[in-house]
């Protein structure tokens, strides 16, 4: 359903150069980042450098190198009033969100701030689909799953895809799955990622959805053409991004905070090449897609 979404991202990213800034940690930086942003003021936005330096940007400001001043910075220039969206780049995440909300007077709970986080990913196989919960945190029941799943039918949403196919995931197959049969605490916990994901498809096959249970299944989910993807929990979720990612050869385009007011790219701070993380974000700006 949404093999045309590359396509769409680069259509919108088009249409205009908009202001981004990312941040890069000194003890990270590598050449092939610096030249990922280069080559994102390039061809596709204005980029605000805040950390390391790196040249030939749209503007490039020094801070650090302790972290929290590289946060500081960041939060500083985010809230000058020419910033139209941020790359998290390869600095900690944890005091640039908690700046960025303080700043902006979000009136948010933390985990309801972070779990609306849907990764955009491309197998190597082309099949392109939206993963998660990603967190390493957060993500383990039925409200945290929800509040991802409708974050990732708004992303969608915003490249005007309407009523994506779902697929959850579990941590046990039907045929393990024996309940009053164990007082096993992990076999317990096991269980109840079988009942998350039946309440889960429930929920959502009443809202109009198609949504199904794949058990453990991911390589099933895709070839079924699931456009979404919700595992069994964040710290599961998480692993198998950067399994994908960082081992598989897995593509990584796009990760917005949903419920940031500002536009707002996640990334990895393992990553060496932050390029496509440009055009997704130029796509959401000038899609509009945020308030």
């Amino acid at each position: 359903m949404i093999k045309d979404i590359k396509e769409r991202i680069n259509n919108l990213a088009k249409i205009r150069r908009p202001k981004i800034l990312i941040g890069l940690y000194q003890g990270r930086h590598t050449d092939s980042i610096a030249e990922s942003v280069r080559r994102a003021q390039k061809e596709v936005a204005d980029v605000v450098v805040v950390g390391q330096k790196v040249e030939d940007v749209f503007e490039s400001i020094e801070a650090g190198p302790e972290m929290p001043e590289i946060h500081k910075k960041m939060v500083e220039v985010a809230m000058r009033g020419d910033i139209e969206g941020i790359v998290r780049g390869n600095v900690e995440e944890h005091g640039l969100m908690r700046g960025l909300k303080e700043a902006s007077g979000l009136q948010i709970e933390e985990n309801k701030l972070r779990i609306q986080n849907p990764s955009l990913v491309e197998d190597v196989g082309g099949n392109i689909f939206v993963l998660g919960p990603t967190s390493t945190v957060w993500g383990r029941n039925n409200e945290e799953k929800i509040l991802w799943t409708e974050s990732a039918i708004t992303l969608l949403g915003w490249f005007g895809y309407e009523k994506p196919k779902l697929g959850f995931l579990t941590s046990t197959r039907k045929a393990n799955y024996k309940p009053g049969t164990t007082t096993n605490p992990d076999l317990l916990w096991s269980y109840g990622t079988w009942e998350s994901a039946e309440y889960l498809v429930d929920y959502y096959t009443k809202k109009g959805f198609e949504a199904k249970n794949y058990e453990i299944h991911v390589e099933h989910a895709i070839a079924d053409g699931c456009d979404i993807i919700c595992v069994a929990d964040g710290p599961i979720g998480n692993g198998m991004f950067r399994g994908a990612f960082f081992i598989g050869g897995a593509t990584f385009f796009g990760s917005p905070r949903i419920a940031m007011p500002m536009p707002y790219e996640d990334t990895s701070q393992s990553e060496q090449d932050y390029f496509l993380h440009f055009p997704f974000l130029a796509a959401m700006i000038n899609g509009q897609v945020k308030k």
